[in-house]
């Protein structure tokens, strides 16, 4: 199981259209946009260094790295609407923490990249110049796994991961401060993104290794 906290402190643009009945506003605010940006904390596998994993699972050995997000969201009651949502991760990877052979080094010149598609429900609560925002949402969940170079005694071998998606949800909340007539508002929030990815395979120098998939 791969896992992220995501904290997101980023300036958020809000644009509104407000719905009338009888020159009378009845639901407003039914528009939202928005960018978030912040700090990418791994958890569960994704963070482990433990170089022992259980069967068809591996370990990330992430270490922490950043986060942006992108969404628009459409309410469809007073309260309640769905979103669609765009996210990147960048992490690096803790190679000093993977076990090598006597004599030997293990490097990696990449980085984990992660994209999230995501659509769900949005709960928003207007209090005056306070907003307050909690989001459920699903959809699927891509990451590239770093290649690892094992060198020892002038030989070495690279291991190189297909890059793997699956199944992947979204659970956070957000408070903001609205501005220039609700137009703009600035927040800070928490995300909570999970997913279980499935490598395809991976190959050592090039060569495709059988019974390869593994998931984390």
């Amino acid at each position: 199981m791969k896992k992220y906290i995501l904290i997101t402190s980023a300036l958020i643009a809000s644009f509104y259209i407000n719905a009338q009945v009888n020159s009378a506003p009845v639901i407003g605010n039914l528009f939202t946009f928005g960018v978030d940006g912040g700090i990418a904390l791994p958890s569960g596998d994704f963070s482990s260094t433990n170089n022992t994993s259980s069967s068809g699972t591996i370990n990330g050995f992430a270490k922490a790295g950043f986060h942006y997000d992108i969404y628009g969201g459409f309410k469809f009651s007073k309260f309640i609407g769905i979103m669609l949502q765009y996210g990147a991760n960048n992490n690096s990877l803790n190679t000093s923490a993977i076990n090598t052979p006597p004599g030997g080094t293990v490097s990696s010149d990449g980085r984990y990249t992660t994209s999230e598609y995501l659509a769900g429900h949005y709960l928003s609560i207007s209090l005056q110049k306070i907003k307050i925002e909690a989001k459920l949402l699903g959809g699927m969940v891509s990451n590239s796994y770093p290649p690892l170079t094992f060198s020892s005694y002038g030989n070495s071998v690279v291991d190189a991961y297909q890059n793997g998606s699956g199944f992947g949800y979204c659970i956070g909340g957000k408070v903001k401060y609205m501005m220039i007539g609700g137009m703009l508002g600035i927040g800070i929030g928490l995300n909570y993104v999970g997913s279980d990815v499935k490598y395809a395979g991976f190959t050592q120098d090039g060569v495709s290794q059988p019974n390869s998939s593994t998931k984390m």
